[in-house]
């Protein structure tokens, strides 16, 4: 399951992952660090296990400058409270508070579930089946949140505090923008939130959840 497919994400899944099989792409809303490289996916024959699947609103798909088109593609267009269940992965989706319409989503494969904030916000609501979920991966594209700070994005207190109502065994801190200092951020996260693990998100990461889930059992 491939959470967003952003600028530079294809050239990414070459690089550290190109054994992985996809069965599914959630595209949470159309903005281009979330959706860009999605034409290079579904075009890659080889990044699936079986036939190219989007997962996606109406919204985000009527938004986006180029929308999937080849007949062996199955789009799945979702909305907030909306279940996708298929022989292998479990998705549910939750409306979160962004410019463009945005869904943050619970996965669930092989037993082990896994939240995606996308850009989440501090106003989302979170559903109660995405309570304690084994990895949650929470935006935190503000370090500080001051008075012309975007009402659109997390500051690391905000995921601090959003970890620890998740209740989530482990929290990866994403969407950081490239000047940002992602160590900082988590560090104040963990300051919010101290009985919460939180890890920076880094390229080529790998973290493995479910039975043999470890709380230092990543690389």
């Amino acid at each position: 399951m491939l959470l967003d497919c952003g600028f530079g994400s294809f050239a990414s899944y070459l690089d550290h992952a190109q054994a992985s099989r996809l069965d599914a792409i959630v595209v949470s809303h159309a903005h281009g660090d979330h959706s860009a490289d999605l034409d290079d996916f579904l075009s890659f024959a080889p990044a699936w296990r079986e036939r190219p699947r989007v997962i996606v609103s109406y919204e985000t798909l009527s938004a986006m400058t180029r929308q999937p088109s080849a007949s062996d593609v199955e789009v799945i267009v979702v909305s907030d409270g909306s279940l996708v269940e298929r022989s292998t992965f479990r998705v549910e989706c939750s409306s979160t508070t962004h410019q463009l319409a945005t869904l943050a989503v619970q996965v669930t494969m092989g037993g082990a579930r896994v939240v995606y904030g996308a850009d989440t916000g501090p106003g989302w609501r979170i559903p109660s089946p995405f309570l304690r979920p084994d990895v949650a991966i929470l935006e935190c594209t503000l370090e500080n949140r001051d008075a012309a700070s975007s009402p659109y994005h997390l500051d690391a207190h905000e995921v601090g505090a959003l970890a620890q109502s998740l209740d989530a065994l482990r929290t990866i801190v994403t969407h950081v923008p490239p000047h940002g200092n992602a160590l900082a951020r988590v560090d104040l996260a963990r300051r919010a939130a101290p009985e919460r693990d939180f890890l920076p998100a880094m390229t080529g990461q790998r973290i493995v959840v479910g039975p043999n889930f470890e709380p230092d059992h990543y690389r």
